[in-house]
């Protein structure tokens, strides 16, 4: 019996690890489809997240950055559910979930440093300037909307994250730039809130009505309600200024549609055709915005994908079913004023 147990000990301590690949193994070509990233961009992710997600050296079962990343990345590259993950990994469901949230933690602590409103002189500036070379829309600091993520059915108040759709998902909205960046966020609010709720109780009316208030404005669409920093559509054009007022607004706009199309597309993870993530609420959130934080990362590295238009058609189909519109009610009249005054110059351009 003890020679037994002696050879069961040394069979323990002889025990042989699978290879734990990473995106090391894969070639360029195969690292952005997989990961949607460079090879480059993900060594410098690891680098970014090495004091993170460092672990004991000590510890045999300790996975290195790179698998932690690399699985991580695939997860929200693939949209799959963790178990096929180990195709890239080797490694177990549990272990791939703690990599996953430990990335996801790191990228939402590092927001900041890439998902910046333009703030500054300077910043504002350069916003204006790319909008108005690119849309011909003066004044415009971005473009803003909201997309639902879908997630499960939470125990605690499952209702209101129910949709029009009769699914459950978190309303999430979002702000970008001429160039299809993000910069800003506001994930934070059920499925059912509607999109001008969602705006009144973030920090953007702060940040426009503040002492001094912002020059310049946001695009929205009839989701939004008019306001001096906020310009919307008319809703019925009667004349020729308000036509082309609503074509050039509906043209710069379309930028926060082609940020979600290009947002989902390279993350599946946030697109139901990936299927519904299981998870919560606030773990859905905590994914959309290190996507957010990928994506801008992405394209500081040159990682600018061409978007399928049939594929952005089909999102924003989607996303317009979900879409309450702004009930009928007065406007301000100096918001209408600046609308007016506005279209008077888009039509002499």
């Amino acid at each position: 019996m003890e020679y037994v147990l002696g050879q069961r000990i040394r069979r323990r301590g002889e025990r042989v690890y699978r290879p734990r690949h990473t995106y090391l193994s894969l070639s360029e070509v195969e690292c952005r489809r997989k990961l949607c990233l460079t090879r480059q961009a993900v060594t410098d992710i690891c680098h970014l997240l090495a004091d993170e997600l460092g672990t004991d050296a000590r510890c045999p079962y300790a996975l290195p950055v790179e698998v932690k990343v690399t699985a991580a990345l695939h997860f929200y590259a693939s949209g799959s559910f963790q178990h096929p993950l180990s195709s890239i990994g080797c490694i177990s469901q549990s272990a791939i979930s703690s990599a996953i949230h430990a990335v996801t933690s790191g990228r939402v602590r590092h927001a900041g440093e890439y998902i910046k409103f333009p703030v500054t002189p300077d910043s504002q500036e350069r916003t204006k300037q790319e909008f108005s070379t690119k849309y011909g829309f003066p004044g415009v600091l971005g473009a803003i909307d909201c997309t639902h993520v879908q997630v499960r059915a939470p125990s605690v108040n499952a209702l209101v994250y129910i949709n029009r759709k009769g699914t459950h998902s978190i309303n999430i909205q979002v702000i970008s730039d001429a160039n299809c960046r993000i910069n800003y966020v506001f994930a934070n609010h059920p499925g059912s809130s509607h999109d001008s709720f969602i705006l009144a109780n973030s920090t953007i009316p702060a940040i426009f009505e503040g002492n001094p208030p912002l020059d310049g404005w946001l695009l929205g669409d009839n989701g939004y309600p008019l306001k001096s920093w906020l310009m919307t559509p008319f809703i019925m054009p009667a004349t020729v200024r308000e036509i082309v007022f609503n074509r050039k607004h509906t043209q710069a706009r379309s930028v926060i549609e082609r940020t979600f199309g290009i947002l989902k597309m390279r993350f599946r993870c946030l697109d139901r055709s990936g299927g519904t993530l299981q998870y919560g609420p606030q773990k859905v959130a905590a994914f959309f915005v290190a996507c957010c934080v990928l994506h801008n990362f992405a394209m500081n590295h040159g990682c600018v994908d061409d978007i399928n238009e049939d594929r952005l058609e089909d999102l924003r189909r989607r996303d317009a079913e979900l879409h309450v519109p702004m009930p009928l009610r007065p406007n301000a009249a100096a918001a209408r004023e600046r609308r007016a005054h506005l279209s008077d110059e888009l039509h002499r351009i």
